[in-house]
């Protein structure tokens, strides 16, 4: 074998030359003819997340064809399997495994590269929040739309409308070919659309205000119509409406004269309320400054409200516990002095002149004087202190008054003279013990 290699080296080195070239191309077309390994060849096999979506049609989808799946424009994919499900398309979507995953909200787009339907299908993903699509799960058709033609556009077109649009296309033609160069002609017509586009931004707007005003059109509609249903439940409070509001106005119609009066006198009333205003101005210029000089006032009151947060603290206890219960068991009292009250209405004016007498008395008594002179409260004492002795004595009948009895000479000659008059009184006059009149008056 070698040998043989050795005899035929250069015809050797061309065959392997023609394989090397020949494997070369056939990678080329197959790298474009999009042929992929299974996902088992190492380093050049490719692994699909193959999901399905669910289309109304699958007019110019044909598998092997190149037609691709694109997200935001770019190829992630390619078009599987197409077949027919329930007279909707199924078409398998293989995409590349990096792109994956596609989520349950995705949506798709059958869209054409090219005038003649080289279609492709423009996959928008959608968002994590609805979970993902696992393999082999389907896109349902109401998150796919195809592609719209040009035909479908012009059916949607009546009759008159289509021989318009016949009439203007052979009128452009016209004008294309009369305008001499078509370049020419297209940059006039170019120019000619630009200047539409203010009128088409400003027709814009005016289309969406009155869509707006559709709206309100209809939200009016839908609103008046549940106030006539509710008027409609309540005629007859409708109707006592009317009747009271005939009587209101019946009312205010019998006060004409009295309306007209008080109309008269609104001008005099306005002036008077002008001149007021004026001197309540005066009042409000004095009165800011005064305001503004009470504010530290105002401020160095709050010390005094916080120390008496805790008075008020430490006298709840009292009020609650002592001074309410005290109020409940005081209110028979207090109703029975409503009464007592009452019939001492009329004395009220004659107290009120002896407590003022009383008062001054009052006042006399506790007065003391400047100087050595001490006031009656000072000798009240020795009065209480004399009054206990005065009285310290009794017997079987009561308490006896000490007394002393002072006798001169022409005192004693009186009581002898009584005496001699009254023997009672000559029996309580020994008993008195008195001074004989010699004793006091001498020998004469």
């Amino acid at each position: 074998m070698k040998s043989a290699i050795r005899k035929h080296l250069r015809d050797f080195v061309a065959l392997i030359a023609c394989a090397a070239l020949a494997l070369a191309v056939a990678t080329y077309i197959l790298s474009n003819q999009r042929f992929y390994l299974p996902s088992w060849v190492p380093v050049f096999g490719s692994d699909f997340y193959i999901v399905e979506a669910e289309l109304p049609t699958g007019q110019a989808l044909v598998p092997g064809q190149g037609q691709t799946v694109n997200i935001a424009g770019v190829p992630v994919g390619e078009i599987g399997r197409v077949r027919v499900e329930h007279g909707r398309a199924i078409v398998e979507l293989k995409i590349r495994r990096k792109y994956a995953p596609v989520w349950r909200d995705a949506s798709i787009l059958l869209r054409p590269k090219t005038g003649l339907k080289d279609m492709y299908l423009s996959l928008d993903p959608g968002t994590p929040a609805s979970g993902r699509l696992p393999q082999g799960a389907r896109i349902p058709i109401r998150n796919t739309l195809p592609d719209v033609n040009l035909d479908e556009i012009l059916a949607e077109l009546d009759a008159d409308a289509r021989d318009y649009l016949r009439i203007l296309v052979t009128a452009g033609g016209e004008a294309f070919a009369r305008g001499g160069s078509v370049d020419r002609s297209a940059a006039e017509l170019r120019a000619a659309f630009k200047r539409f586009a203010p009128t088409a931004r400003d027709a814009r707007r005016v289309v969406e205000l009155l869509s707006e005003r559709r709206r309100n059109i209809a939200r009016v509609i839908h609103n008046f119509q549940l106030v006539s249903s509710a008027l409609a439940e309540r005629d007859r409070q409708l109707a006592e409406l009317v009747e009271s509001s005939n009587a209101n106005f019946s009312a205010i119609a019998a006060e004409e004269a009295s309306l007209r009066q008080a109309l008269r006198l609104f001008p005099p009333a306005l002036a008077q309320t002008e001149r007021t205003l004026g001197k309540a101005r005066v009042l409000a210029d004095e009165l800011g400054p005064a305001l503004e000089e009470l504010r530290p006032g105002a401020r160095a009151l709050a010390p005094a409200l916080q120390a008496q947060r805790r008075l008020f603290r430490a006298t709840t206890p009292t009020v609650r516990d002592e001074l309410r219960p005290f109020a409940r068991d005081v209110r028979p009292t207090v109703r029975a002095l409503r009464d007592a009250a009452g019939t001492l209405g009329p004395s009220a004016p004659r107290l009120a002149s002896s407590f003022s007498f009383l008062n001054r008395l009052l006042n006399g008594v506790a007065y003391n004087p400047p100087g050595s002179e001490e006031g009656y409260l000072f000798w009240a004492a020795w009065l209480n202190h004399n009054g206990v002795t005065l009285f310290g004595l009794q017997d079987a009948h009561g308490p006896l008054r000490r007394g002393m009895v002072l006798l001169n000479c022409q005192t004693r000659n009186v009581l002898d003279t009584i005496i001699r008059a009254n023997v009672l009184l000559g029996t309580l006059s020994e008993l008195l013990g008195a001074p004989q009149s010699s004793e006091i008056c001498g020998v004469q």
